[in-house]
């Protein structure tokens, strides 16, 4: 009986001791486990802070080529405003051009206009200067001796006989006005210019006035 009790406890300690040993496997499989697994996470970590420090770097190369672009566009948007001004100054200009030959466009209508209007007299007066000159011989001079008149203001009756006369220009050109007793304007004409007549065919009535800007010759007519 003796000899199965330690053999009864030999057994014991072969169990417990298989229990210990059991024990420190599944400890030292449980820490290698847990070893890898601290391990993987370390490496990952590890990777992650590596690549958030690259990522930080290309941050920093994006934020100064960003603020490179910033300082171009700021440049740019300078010289658009210059340019701009530029512009506003050009347009001023072009239109005030445009003013300017509006204004130069009407003064040649004016200066046409006027043109048109001294062609016209110019072949009024030829028209009345041929008419005198194919008049003249219907116009029979007088035995009368032609008045000699300085430039001034006459009146017929006191400073010359009421007759028909032809006014002419004694050398130079002026304004030959007549007017009635009653104020009426019988005359007016330039006499011995481009602008005027050789001479004038007029009536002095009892009372006229004759005013004149040269010296003028009055011829009796018929």
């Amino acid at each position: 009986m003796k000899g199965f009790g330690w053999i009864k406890k030999w057994q014991v300690w072969v169990g417990v001791v298989s229990v210990l040993v059991l024990m420190s496997l599944c400890a030292w499989i449980g820490y290698s486990s847990a070893r890898t697994e601290v391990d993987g996470v370390k490496k990952s970590y590890d990777e992650i802070l590596s690549a958030l420090e690259e990522k930080e770097s290309e941050l920093e190369g994006v934020k100064g080529e960003l603020s490179s672009k910033t300082k171009e566009l700021e440049d740019v948007t300078k010289k658009l405003g210059e340019k701009e001004e530029e512009v506003t100054q050009a347009s001023a200009v072009i239109e005030e051009a445009h003013e300017k030959a509006g204004e130069i466009d009407s003064l040649k209508k004016e200066v046409q206009v006027l043109d048109d209007k001294i062609k016209e007299k110019k072949t009024k007066i030829a028209d009345l200067d041929e008419d005198i000159k194919s008049r003249k011989g219907d116009i029979k001079k007088l035995d009368a001796a032609p008045v000699s008149l300085p430039s001034g203001t006459f009146i017929v009756g006191k400073d010359v006989k009421a007759l028909r006369y032809s006014a002419s220009s004694a050398g130079q050109s002026g304004n030959f006005v007549v007017y009635s007793s009653f104020g009426d304007l019988k005359v007016n004409q330039i006499l011995g210019s481009d602008y005027g007549v050789s001479e004038h065919i007029f009536f002095a009535d009892e009372g006229d006035i004759i005013e004149s800007t040269m010296p003028t010759v009055l011829t009796p007519v018929e």
